[in-house]
């Protein structure tokens, strides 16, 4: 599990930083998150195997988050995409979609699934993982996101299973999925002989854009990765709450609040050609924090 910044920047597109998209990749699946200007071209800069994406979560309809969505349908429409997909967003993403559809500027040719989201809680599960979704506290609406991987079996010892002479194969699939099962020779083996107990699953959330608000805290409660926006440094406090947006050192306190593991810092005003600023504020409140740039990478490993 990887977590991709294609795009960190805030408000406008940059020769340094694109606007807001970041991907998630996940047992070979891409989801992504926000989909601004040239959301695409930075898609098709990365390692990443795009073309099959199922799920694009919208935090609001702001353009730096949402422009480069009808250039992406199009493009995978030009490439006779079929798979599925779905789209999460705030009242008035299917309109928008619609209204460009309706002045023949987006033709979208395979299925689409656009929901838009009216509470919080669980907006997509499957059977390894689940995603949540709380409102934040910007000047439109405006929702977070959180991707939880469900707890994974414990670990099979194969060396056990090799002197009770258990075959490979179904038998010890089933052992592993927590059934117990009868060999040839009548005797009963127990999964719990064999396998360890469940391993928690791995967890990343997304909070942009937002002034600092609980529902933020409650988000990013206990999670291994908090992707947050750093828009401004500490000295412009006061006036960035009535923008809904957080500074660096805002976004550390919603870290340490919610006890993340690790914070990663992005969505950088263009005012800082060198955000070392916002780093060095929020580290000396939340000490594991990184600065994302266009194209990081942070991986989330499986926890033992």
């Amino acid at each position: 599990m990887r977590i991709i910044t294609l795009g960190t920047g805030a408000g406008r597109p940059t020769p340094q930083r694109s606007a807001s998209a970041v991907a998630l990749e996940y047992e070979g699946d891409v989801i992504l998150f926000d989909c601004g200007e040239g959301t695409q071209v930075q898609l098709a800069r990365s390692p990443l195997r795009w073309g099959t994406i199922p799920a694009i979560f919208i935090g609001h309809l702001h353009g730096d988050h949402v422009s480069g969505l009808p250039g992406l349908l199009g493009t995978w429409s030009l490439g006779d995409r079929s798979v599925p997909l779905k789209v999460f967003g705030p009242p008035g993403m299917k309109s928008y979609l619609r209204f460009l559809q309706d002045l023949k500027t987006l033709w979208i040719q395979f299925p689409i699934e656009v929901t838009e989201i009216k509470k919080p809680g669980v907006i997509l599960e499957t059977e390894d993982y689940q995603v949540e979704t709380i409102r934040l506290n910007h000047i439109i609406e405006c929702w977070g996101y959180v991707f939880r991987e469900k707890d994974r079996p414990g670990r099979f010892d194969e060396e056990k299973a090799g002197q009770l002479k258990i075959p490979p194969g179904p038998l010890r699939a089933r052992l592993v999925k927590g059934e117990d099962v009868v060999l040839g020779d009548g005797r009963k083996i127990r999964s719990n002989e064999l396998v360890g107990p469940k391993r928690p699953g791995r967890s990343a959330a997304y909070c942009l854009d937002t002034a600092p608000c609980e529902n933020a805290v409650a988000l990013a409660r206990g999670v291994d990765l908090l992707i947050h926006e750093a828009t401004f440094d500490d000295s412009v406090r006061d006036e960035m709450q009535k923008w809904g947006h957080s500074t660096a050192g805002q976004a550390a306190e919603t870290a340490r609040e919610a006890k993340a593991k690790r914070l990663i810092l992005t969505h950088v005003s263009p005012r800082y050609p060198d955000p070392k600023i916002l780093l060095n504020q929020a580290r000396e409140i939340f000490p594991n924090t990184e600065l994302a740039d266009d194209f990081s990478e942070f991986a989330v490993d499986a926890k033992l």
